[in-house]
């Protein structure tokens, strides 16, 4: 008798399972998220630390055959945390769950991508002028230099998510993304000071482009592509009503220069002088891509069959 009601209780919970497992099967979710994003550039050291802005129209004139004296090298270091630029990730989301435990996402986000380099060091050294008279200045040598780069796209992703889950409360999910780039805005500071300890003597050398906007986006691409990685949890509210929360992380598959690939050139012009050319993604490099992680927060509201 208590084998025949264990076994009823059983088949009834499965019964109750199988049911719970397909009540939502073929519904929508759509959802409204926001949050920060926290963006860098994979691969962004250039071969050749110059940075001489449109140098291809305007070359600097090189003291030397030795680029690393140029006033336009900077010996700086790339960081995958120190040089993230923070912004803002928001967008609507539109779920189809094709089962109780699987779902394919889509949707329209805004998300803010780009870099924020800054680059200190102090060193003991000489450093050659580049306007004439050209000569050296021997010194302990300060170099700073900051790139902040804002590129603001449009995203379309698409991914598949499965939930770990009866309750359906975590899931993983992965897939694609692709981007069009709405606009890019740079702001590019460096400064060379060689102190000789004469403060007639000292030697200063600052450029700077403040706010400069590519508007015919003629240096940056217009479309970007990579993939998605995101794990997240869900708490219904009620029984349409539901809370999100997600951390993902998006990887560019395309490179972002769209007019150069690491030019380099350097043209002897004289004994003592040389011409030198070199151009690249704002003074990164030609072959960077973007990666963000992006964490959000939205509610969501179930439309059911």
């Amino acid at each position: 008798m208590n084998i025949k009601k264990i076994t009823f209780f059983l088949l009834l919970i499965s019964f109750n399972s199988l049911f719970a497992q397909e009540k939502n099967k073929g519904d929508f979710i759509i959802e409204i998220n926001v949050g920060p994003s926290f963006a860098n550039f994979v691969n962004s050291e250039a071969p050749h630390k110059i940075h001489i802005y449109g140098s291809d129209e305007t070359p600097a004139i090189l003291p030397t055959t030795d680029v690393t004296k140029s006033l336009s090298y900077t010996d700086y270091n790339t960081s995958l945390i120190s040089d993230i630029l923070l912004g803002i990730s928001t967008g609507i989301n539109l779920e189809y769950l094709i089962s109780n435990n699987l779902s394919v996402n889509s949707g329209l986000n805004f998300e803010m991508k780009g870099i924020n380099l800054k680059y200190s060091e102090e060193r003991v050294g000489s450093l050659a002028t580049s306007e004439p008279p050209i000569y050296s200045v021997y010194g302990v040598i300060t170099e700073k230099l900051n790139i902040k780069i804002k590129n603001n796209y449009l995203i379309v992703p698409i991914s598949i998510r499965k939930y770990l889950l009866e309750k359906k409360n975590l899931f993983i999910e992965s897939g694609i993304y692709t981007g069009y780039l709405i606009s890019s805005k740079i702001d590019i500071q460096g400064e060379k000071i060689v102190d000789v300890d004469y403060s007639d003597n000292n030697f200063e050398y600052r450029w700077w482009i403040d706010n400069e906007k590519d508007k015919e986006k003629e240096f940056t691409k217009e479309f970007d592509f990579g993939i998605l990685v995101a794990a997240g949890y869900n708490k219904y509210l009620s029984d349409k009503l539901l809370f999100n929360t997600k951390i993902g992380i998006n990887v560019g598959m395309v490179k972002l220069d769209s007019k150069y690939n690491n030019e380099y050139e350097l043209s002897p012009i004289s004994f003592s002088s040389s011409l030198l050319r070199s151009t690249n993604y704002y003074g990164l490099n030609s072959n960077s891509k973007n990666i963000n992680f992006v964490f959000t927060v939205g509610l969501g509201y179930l439309i059911g069959k």
